[in-house]
């Protein structure tokens, strides 16, 4: 009786978080699908669209600080504009609560002058991640991890390595054989 009494105990309380937890996955799957028509409106570079995907008190964190709502869009101008073609792919999504990381890949052409650069004429491709946090249904923070330094290479606007010239000073090597 006992047994019977806690099996039917336990299944009543399965019972009633099993609404609380498909209220949950419907919220992150709901806050997916912004992130990626987020992408999508990027791709089309319809930045007249950029606002209504985020919170009023949006914050875009970096190494470099932390940019409103009007810097990040400021930035998407310029990024559109030094790489008019620019497309974005997302290869894989994953949410937990009110978070959505999106590992990306990026592809464009440097054809025009923006974001500091001149115009090359030659393409990159990167991937990166940027994890987005949610509130009421839009971005209200993001993070981004991906790598400029292969950007700059890519567009040729790296100085190459200096070639050896000989005059290198010599470092002091250690032989393993002697302690």
């Amino acid at each position: 009786m006992q047994k019977k009494c806690a099996f039917l105990i336990s299944l009543f309380v399965v019972a009633m978080t099993l609404p609380g937890q498909a209220q949950i996955a419907s919220e992150q799957e709901k806050n997916k699908a912004v992130a990626r028509a987020f992408v999508e409106m990027m791709n089309q570079g319809k930045l007249e669209d950029y606002s209504g995907f985020h919170t009023a008190d949006f914050v875009a964190h970096s190494a470099e600080g932390d940019f409103t709502l009007a810097d990040d869009l400021a930035a998407a101008r310029e990024e559109r504009a030094a790489f008019p073609d620019l497309q974005g792919a997302v290869n894989h999504m994953v949410a937990e609560g009110d978070l959505v990381v999106v590992h990306w890949t990026m592809r464009g052409t440097n054809t025009q002058p923006g974001m500091g650069l001149p115009a090359t004429g030659k393409p990159f491709k990167i991937s990166g991640m940027t994890l987005f946090r949610f509130k009421g249904g839009k971005i209200s923070e993001e993070w981004n991890a991906w790598s400029w330094l292969s950007v700059l290479k890519q567009l040729g606007l790296l100085c190459p390595p200096k070639e050896p010239t000989g005059q290198e000073p010599k470092l002091p090597s250690h032989d393993p054989s002697k302690p």
